[in-house]
């Protein structure tokens, strides 16, 4: 009997000896990747010009009548406005942030986590993303952080957020990833990472990365009754950041596609009455578009876009919006009990 009490007592101290090692290198892992990312993170302080009217001193009868009647000279004056975080994405020192840190701004002053300050200027902008970048002139190589690939992130995997939330520069924050693809009804582009890493004001424009030190995110806003973080953050996916990054970098713009379709969800009803589990129907295509030339038509069940299942209307709207102008989109459609594959070519969304 003693023997079988100190059998058990043993493999209670190896258990608990296994999992504290497990919980340090775990630990470990954690502090590595912050500290390999943390150079590429930088806050972003921005300001903008503007004119003010001062009237000179009064030394004589004519600069009494000057200071009531005459005119008063302009100056302008850099006022500084807000503040952000951003990351560097390539060694040439362009910086990836968001959209709304540098909106109606002129001036961008960069701090690196070794305190040094540089000028930046805006290379491009993106509003329906909410994503910039910026640029430091500077022949200097800069740390940078790499993409993964965010469609491949699942609920419950760890997530780090670096930022400076209130000022409080490169700090560090972690959590799980909640939900990989969430919509909350505030533009076209929605596929929100959220997240319950503690995301605050300041945070913005900061990487959200996996536990190897991969952007799987780009922090954008939290959802709160009152201001503060209560775990619903939300992070713009990696791969509509990536590409957005290359293309304002490549070109200043960003060119979206489309295909000209208005679309509907299925009923419960309907998908039982048609015995299938998904599809999203096409309720009405634009004369000549993509969609039209490519053959899709009024009524047909789009059950797939490039392979992948559509059962949101956001799904199909997400594929058509992450293709350039010119690219294939594979859809497959069920039509009249019939299952058929269209090849369709993304055209220039029309201004």
């Amino acid at each position: 009997m003693l023997k079988v009490k100190f059998c058990t007592v043993a493999i209670f101290l190896v258990t608990l000896l296994a999992d504290a090692q497990s919980a340090r290198a775990f630990q470990q892992e954690i502090a590595d990747t912050a500290e390999k990312c943390i150079p590429a993170v930088v806050v972003i302080r921005t300001g903008r010009t503007i004119n003010t009217w001062r009237r000179g001193p009064i030394n004589s009868y004519d600069d009494l009548y000057n200071y009531f009647y005459g005119r008063q000279s302009a100056q302008k004056e850099l006022v500084q406005t807000g503040q952000g975080s951003g990351f560097f994405t390539d060694d040439r020192g362009h910086i990836l942030t968001n959209y709304h840190i540098v909106k109606d701004q002129d001036h961008f002053r960069i701090t690196l986590h070794d305190g040094r300050e540089f000028d930046a200027k805006l290379v491009g902008e993106d509003a329906l993303s909410d994503l910039a970048v910026l640029k430091i002139d500077s022949e200097e190589k800069f740390p940078y952080l790499k993409f993964a690939d965010s469609e491949k992130v699942r609920s419950g995997y760890w997530a780090i957020a670096i930022g400076a939330p209130f000022s409080l520069s490169h700090t560090v924050t972690i959590g799980i990833v909640s939900h990989s693809r969430r919509t909350v009804g505030m533009n076209p582009h929605e596929n929100f990472i959220q997240t319950d890493a503690s995301i605050n004001p300041g945070n913005s424009g900061g990487p959200l990365l996996n536990i190897d030190g991969e952007v799987i995110g780009v922090n954008d806003f939290i959802l709160t009754p009152q201001g503060g973080n209560i775990g619903l953050s939300f992070a713009i996916t990696g791969n509509l950041a990536k590409r957005i990054n290359d293309d304002l970098i490549k070109d200043g713009k960003v060119e979206r596609s489309w295909i000209g379709i208005a679309m509907a969800p299925l009923s419960a009803k309907v998908k039982k009455d048609l015995n299938i589990t998904h599809g999203i129907v096409v309720t009405e295509l634009y004369h000549d578009s993509p969609a039209q030339r490519g053959g899709l038509e009024p009524g047909d069940i789009i059950l797939e876009i490039d392979g992948i299942k559509t059962g949101h209307v956001n799904e199909v709207r997400l594929g058509v919006l992450s293709r350039r102008p010119g690219d294939k989109i594979k859809l497959k459609v069920r039509r009249k009990n019939q299952e058929i594959e269209l090849n369709i070519i993304a055209g220039k969304i029309p201004k």
